[in-house]
Parts: C-alpha cells; structure tokens; sequence
C-alpha cells in the first residue's frame, strides 16, 4: 500500500460486481479484497477479528445514506477497522459526511484516488511507511481531485521536479508534502523554504549556508536547508519571489546536484529532490527579466494546477466537515457540524483566502458556537450581495434554475433584513419598502423564524 504491508478491505455494497472492481483497482495495494452485503457485514468484521485476521478498511455503498450508529458498529466489529462511505454524486456528500465515516470516496471510482484515500485511512500500525498522513492529503471530490491523485501517482515514484501552481491558500504544501510521502523519499526530510518568508539578505545563508570566518557573525560551519534536505525533497514555496542571484545558485543544484556555502572554495554534493510552489504567473515574471527563462524550464517539467475553491463548491462540506471534526477536541467543545443555512452561506461565498480562509471561518465559528451546530450567525462572512457568483446549471430547465435562484436571493435577503432589524418587522418593511404582512409571508415560507433574530 504506497509502500508497506497492503491492507484488507471489506466491499459492502449491492451491486454484485462491486468487488471485483474494487480488486482490479487496488491490485497489489490490497492484500485482500472481499465482499459483503450490508446485513452481514458486522458479521463478517467479528469473525476476521476473532480469527485474527481482521479488515483494516471497509469500503461502505453510500446508498441508502448509513446511519451514524452503523458506521460505529462496523468500526467496532472489525477492531478498529476504518470505515470509507462511497457517494454516488457530490450531492450526496453532504449526507454521508454525516455518518462519522473517516473518508468519502465518490463514484467513479478510480485507482490512483482509492489508493491515496484508503492509504491515509489505514492505521499506523499497519507499516504503510510512505503513506500520506491524513492532515497531509489534499481534501476534495470530483472530477478535478481525481486527475490530481492520478498524476500524484504518476510523478511520485520519481525524481522529477514538480512546479505546483495555484492561489494561495489552496493546499500546494499539502500536495507536496504527499507527493513526498508517497515517494521513495519518504523516510528521508521534506524540507520547506518559505522564499517570501525571508528577508533577502539572509535567504542565502539559510539555503546554503556558510563557513566559519565567511562574514562577521560566522563563527562556525553552518549547513544550509538544501544539505539538510539530503536524500529528500526540499519544498521552495513562493519560488516567484527568489531573487535573482540566489536562482542562478538554485538552478546549479538542478543541472549538477552541486552547491557553494558562502565563503567556500569547495563545491558540496547533494541528493535532493526539488519541488517548487507559485501564487505568481512566473511566465509574466520571466517576461519582465525578475525571473530566469532557464530556471523556469527546470522547475517546470512536470506542472500541476490547483483550482481555487470557488471553482470547486462541491467541496466545502468535505472541508467544513473536516474542520469541524480537527478542532473540536482541540477546543473542547460538542460541535457535530453546520446548519443548512450556514452551508448554503459558506457556498455561495468566494473565499479568496481559499482552504486557509475557510479554516479560519471555522474555527471562528466553533468558538463562537453555542450549539452542537454551527449556524449562519456564527459566521464572520459579509452579507451577501445581489451580484453573488454563482455556478449556472445550464442542464436544468431556465424555469427551475431561475426560482432556485430567486428563492436562494430571497431566503438570503430576508436573512441579513431581519439580522440587521433585530427581527423587528416593521423595521425590516420599512426599509425594505414593503407591505408587513407580504415580508413575513415570505420569511414564513422561507422558514425563518424573527425569533431568531432578536438579541437579549
């Protein structure tokens, strides 16, 4: 599995094919691969564990959408056993996410994806030495993160250099770090240079160090990140911002796998892999010259693209969901998850921060939440605007897609009306410039209730 001892993972699902699939998508990542039908899957798990050969991961068919209760059960029987809910289409997501199972894989199914997925599953115990860590593996559904995990796949198992792309706060340390992970270097450094981080006249030193007697301050050798990363991979995010000087020293460490330490005369080996990351257009920077055309061909052999996450809204109920569940230990508190209402805001915002924003919002809320759910007031996001982004769903029917639009319009107009009224009615006509009794018709049957609205 990535490396390691190969899992045993239990099918549960009625279509009668299911496993044999399953089988022929895992290969050799799975030691065994049998199936069951829901009813007599706890049987099953028992008699594995009492045998002692118990399943690490069941592979659970999301429909009829599993209870909480079951999942449990499954998890218990088996010992332990990591329970994986396959949804048949992101709007299922939203409900299994629900059911405490510790993934969700959508359909289709395919290998590179399933592989990545039950790997971060499986205990540690289970030897998978080069598995990605669930903290390190980028979370999402869909099209997009599926061809992400096949060239994760494919790169991985080589020493070719990476140039990750994408906004900031989309996840480029996490693919990294997974690509790392899943490499044959994984049990050597991942070693990460933030280049915007430090100041420019100390960047050099920390990459490549120096000797004693070297300037002022050297009183002793000093080894560099890139000695550091021996063996490894060295992870350079924000490369956009290294300043010239340093890319042409870089760009020897690519071509020769050499490099000097400040005040040396010798040249120092080293065996490292490099992976770079980019918020910046870096072909705009080598047009400018602020960036050399020869280093951007060595960085840039094998591209990978991260989309931002108003381009991938089916993901934030895996990502809220996630949060939810990495910081109520933390602070302590009984959060199980999000109220429709605060989903439907958290969707049809931007997020320009991206993954780290929505982190953040939620994190927020959950200190704010006096609930076992965190609701819309909870959230720190801007009211809404009529000019919100939206994805149209051009397959629909013009008739349908419009009242759905209408209605969100509606239901989000009135909410942010009445928060700001106090749930005072007449207030909230007044300034609406409509009848009382049409405004609360409409909060009626947009189920919202002016109680909620008035502050002690």
């Amino acid at each position: 599995m990535l490396g390691g001892m190969a899992p045993r993972v239990l099918v549960v699902d009625k279509a009668a094919g299911a496993r044999d699939a399953i089988a022929e998508l895992l290969g050799e990542h799975a030691s065994e691969v049998v199936a069951s039908a829901r009813d007599a899957a706890i049987g099953e798990l028992r008699a594995a564990h009492a045998a002692g050969t118990p399943f690490d991961v069941v592979l659970l068919d999301g429909e009829p959408v599993p209870t909480t209760s079951l999942v449990r059960e499954l998890a218990a029987a088996g010992g332990g056993a990591r329970v994986l809910v396959i949804a048949s289409s992101s709007d299922a997501i939203a409900q299994v996410v629900r059911c405490g199972a510790s993934d969700v894989v959508t359909r289709p199914l395919q290998a590179a994806e399933l592989v990545f997925r039950i790997g971060r599953a499986v205990p540690e115990s289970g030897g998978a030495g080069r598995r990605p860590r669930k903290s390190d593996v980028i979370i999402g559904a869909g099209t997009w993160i599926k061809d992400l995990y096949d060239r994760i796949a494919m790169v991985a198992a080589t020493d070719v250099t990476v140039a990750i792309f994408g906004e900031s706060g989309t996840g480029k340390e996490l693919v990294a770090r997974t690509i790392h992970n899943s490499s044959p270097r994984h049990d050597a450094p991942f070693v990460v240079v933030n280049c915007a981080a430090i100041p420019e006249q100390l960047l050099e030193d920390e990459l490549f160090g120096h000797v004693r007697g070297a300037f002022t301050d050297a009183t002793r050798d000093r080894e560099g990140l890139v000695a550091a990363a021996h063996t490894g991979t060295l992870f350079l995010d924000e490369i956009g911002e290294l300043p010239l000087p340093l890319q042409a020293k870089l760009l020897r460490v690519l071509q020769s796998q050499e490099f000097r330490r400040i005040g040396d005369d010798q040249d120092r080996r080293v065996d490292v892999r490099i992976i770079t990351a980019t918020n910046r257009d870096l072909d705009q920077l080598v047009a400018r010259g602020s960036f050399r055309q020869d280093l951007y061909y060595r960085i840039n052999v094998f591209p990978m693209h991260l989309p931002p996450l108003r381009d991938r809204p089916d993901d934030i109920v895996l990502l809220v969901h996630h949060f939810v569940q990495k910081y109520r230990a933390r602070l302590g508190k009984p959060v199980e998850g999000v109220t429709p209402a605060a989903l439907a805001r958290l969707a049809a915002y931007d997020f320009p921060g991206n993954i780290r924003e929505l982190e953040n919002k939620i994190h927020q809320a959950m200190v704010i939440a006096g609930g076992s759910q965190i609701d819309e007031d909870d959230l720190a996001l801007p009211a809404p605007g009529p000019n919100a982004r939206g994805r149209v769903d051009v397959t629909r029917p013009f008739r349908e897609v419009k009242q759905e639009t209408i209605d969100a319009f509606e239901s989000a107009y009135l909410t942010e009306l009445l928060r700001v009224h106090k749930g005072n009615l007449a207030q909230a006509a007044r300034a609406a410039g409509m009848d009382r009794k049409n405004l609360w018709a409409l909060a009626v049957r947009h189920g919202l209730d002016r109680a909620r609205f008035k502050k002690p």
